[in-house]
């Protein structure tokens, strides 16, 4: 791409998105006036930052780690032999599958209910989970230990 044709898209990007920003006047009739008592400047850095935090949570659902360790008996062993990690909804659909060896996390995932299928060579093992606030988000496995 030449210097100029690279200056042409960036006027056309530019001039699209200033059409986005600015109202119609179709848009401006129905929205309601601001009112004149109302302060939308913010003073204090706190009142910019809980702003920007607000934005973030409405922009992304909160999301959650997905940690498992192999139980204490099993540590050794496991953590020599690769697993197969199957991480479903509530419904059956698979979200994720990884394979991975000893201490694992995965994520993050949106709260809700999970069933994982967790499988090293002949072994099996299939776990109910919680993730939400308040839950740890911690699965200790064993797999044939």
């Amino acid at each position: 791409m030449t210097r100029k044709t690279d200056s042409n898209v960036r006027k056309i990007i530019g001039t699209a998105a200033m059409a986005l920003a600015v109202p119609t006047a179709a848009s401006a009739v129905t929205a309601p006036a601001p009112l004149l008592t109302e302060k939308s400047a913010m003073s204090t850095t706190a009142a910019k930052r809980n702003a920007r935090q607000s934005l973030r949570e409405e922009a992304n659902p909160e999301l959650f780690p997905l940690k498992l360790r192999p139980s204490l008996s099993a540590a050794a062993e496991v953590a020599e032999k690769p697993i197969q990690v199957k991480v479903m909804d509530a419904e059956g659909r698979r979200i994720l599958l990884a394979r991975a060896h000893g201490n694992i996390t995965l994520g993050p995932l949106p709260a809700g209910e999970y069933r994982l299928q967790l499988r090293s060579g002949a072994s099996i093992e299939e776990h109910a989970l919680k993730l939400g606030t308040g839950k740890r988000g911690l699965l200790r496995y064993e797999l044939g230990a």
